[in-house]
């Protein structure tokens, strides 16, 4: 009953969040669940915490949809590589990521581990990578750290900057092109 609690805190902090960035107050979330602030300080002590938690939340579950990927019957190995890069949870899509841009100075702590996560658990791409290197899909000068380094700056950006919503795409789209000219760029 807790957990089931502080996920629906999560989720509607996200709701929140997407209308009002890093802004948004407890008051906001409470007014959103038809709850008293009170009831969201037994379950969090702090919007901090709550940002903190969302961050597990969301890689939490894009880790989870990876190892679907990776379990999925029937994929060639590109169509694997492809959909492992761009992984992210269908219930995640409407995220407006380009509300984040303020979360290195407001948050620093929150902003190193949103990088963190965002740089970890490569292996299972990298290894589908290597083997398509191995199988003549990918090319064998391919520097798989300077595509990982690649993929990571553009994500970053994205969280960073405000270029997805000068240009209206979402972060889905954006990741999935990014995809697109990086998988392109080591194709034999």
């Amino acid at each position: 009953m807790d957990q089931d609690m502080k996920i629906k805190i999560l989720r509607n902090t996200i709701t929140v969040f997407n209308r009002k960035g890093l802004k948004l107050t407890m008051d906001d979330i409470a007014e959103q669940m038809g709850i008293s602030k009170k009831t969201i300080y037994k379950y969090y002590d702090s919007k901090e915490e709550i940002f903190d938690q969302i961050v597990d939340y969301v890689f939490d579950d894009i880790k989870a949809r990876e190892q679907e990927i990776l379990n999925e019957e029937g994929l060639t190995l590109e169509e694997r590589t492809r959909k492992l890069l761009s992984a992210f949870p269908e219930r995640f899509t409407e995220v407006d990521f380009s509300k984040l841009g303020d979360l290195k100075d407001k948050y620093p702590k929150i902003h190193k581990k949103l990088k963190k996560r965002l740089e970890s658990g490569w292996e299972p791409t990298i290894e589908l990578l290597e083997q398509g290197k191995h199988e003549g899909l990918y090319r064998q000068d391919a520097n798989l750290a300077i595509f990982k380094t690649m993929m990571d700056a553009s994500v970053a950006r994205f969280f960073e900057t405000d270029t997805l919503k000068k240009n209206k795409i979402s972060y889905v789209e954006a990741l999935n092109q990014v995809v697109d000219i990086l998988l392109m760029g080591i194709k034999v």
